[in-house]
């Protein structure tokens, strides 16, 4: 399967392709979810932030508050993506 025929059938997997488990971290138990993966591959972050355009297009939200590194990263893309601040 092509990728990009991947992204198009079932996005949610292709973005959880791409997220890291780093198990016992940052204690044993935890199940950490790292996305650098998803980060470092311009394609797969641009299926993440059109998925959530999507989601909040007609029911746009005034305003996105990124609550954490993460939050920074995707909250201010989408914000852009909405125009709201």
């Amino acid at each position: 399967m092509h990728s990009d025929d991947a992204a198009t059938r079932d996005p949610s997997a292709y973005i959880r392709r791409h997220i890291r488990t780093v198990p016992d971290w940052p204690a044993p138990g935890v199940q950490f979810r790292d996305i650098t993966p998803l980060l470092a591959t311009p394609k797969v972050f641009r299926v993440l932030i059109d998925q959530f355009v999507h989601r909040y297009f007609d029911a746009r939200p005034q305003a996105i508050a990124g609550l954490d590194a993460r939050g920074f990263i995707i909250g201010s893309v989408l914000a852009y993506e909405l125009n709201v601040g």
